[in-house]
Formats: C-alpha cells, structure tokens, sequence
C-alpha cells in the first residue's frame, strides 16, 4: 500500500472518531469537551469504599450578570492549555491536600441560562480537606485558566467578551 494512502486512510479514521466522539481533550481525571456531563457519572468515577466524604461543586450558566439578563453564553477555551492548566490545578490540589481523588469537568461552546458549565468531584477520608480542596481548585481556576465568555443579555444591546469568572 502507498505510503501517503496509508496516512490518508488513518487521518480519515480519526476525523470519523472525533465526529462520533465529538471534541473532547481528555487526560484522566481533567475532561474539556462540549459534552453535557451528568455530576452522578463523574462521582461515580472516582468514589471507593474508602471515602468518608464527597464534595461536589457544579456551576451553571446564572440569568443575570450586573444587573443584565442573560440570553446565551459562549465559552472559549484555548485549545490544549486550557487541559494543561486545569490538570495543574488539579494535581495541585491533590499535592496540597489529603484528598484521595479529584475529577474535574469544564465545557466549552454556547450555552442556556441553567446548564452545566463546570462540574468538580473531590472525594477524601476528612470532610474539611475535601471542601478546601474543592474551594482551592475553583478559585485557581479563575486566576490561571485560559477561558473566555461572551455573554449575549436578552436585550441583544450588550455583548461582552472578557476572562471566565
């Protein structure tokens, strides 16, 4: 078979699998993708016998934002880094806490007033490293994630581009 057949062949396989799959960047237990994720199937993931406590945060899109309300919003990431970073923000919390797992979910595409943005399961043998863990890996997210919103407000007079918060 003809060498350059051959990586025609095996490219078109992939963009196949990538359709069936949809654009998903994956590394364990850091997932960005444009997937609805369900917070039951990510707890599932990562829970044991072990565990005493499971800390789960979910984040939505809000219906107001400064006082505008909200039609849609669009979440750009940047494609590669944005796995990266999150996956640093998740072994640092592994590193900087006595937790047993983390799972961490975030989405990217346009979204409706109610749907799941960031889905954050932690699970641990102590209730109190499992909320600060949580906590830690919010609130790092917003200092070095690279992720942009676009918010449209019901209006349509307003749309705005800045850093996720």
């Amino acid at each position: 078979m003809n060498k350059c057949k051959h990586i025609t062949d095996k490219f078109i396989e992939l963009v196949k699998f990538r359709e069936l799959i949809g654009d998903i960047e994956m590394n364990g237990r850091v997932i960005v993708s444009e997937d609805e994720f369900q917070l039951e199937e990510l707890k599932q993931k990562i829970i044991t016998p072990s565990d005493r406590a499971v800390v789960v945060f979910n984040e939505v899109v809000r219906e107001h934002y400064k006082g505008e309300r909200i039609k849609n919003i669009e979440l750009q990431r940047y494609e590669g880094i944005t796995l990266q970073e999150l996956e640093r923000v998740r072994d640092e919390a592994i590193n900087n806490f006595e937790v047993n797992d983390i799972i961490i979910h975030h989405r990217y595409g346009e979204f409706q007033v109610g749907e799941n943005l960031v889905g954050i399961v932690v699970s641990a043998n102590k209730r109190k490293e499992a909320f600060d863990a949580c906590r830690y890996c919010i609130d790092r997210m917003k200092e070095i994630v690279p992720l942009w919103n676009k918010r449209t407000t019901v209006s349509e007079d307003e749309n705005s581009a800045e850093r996720h918060e």
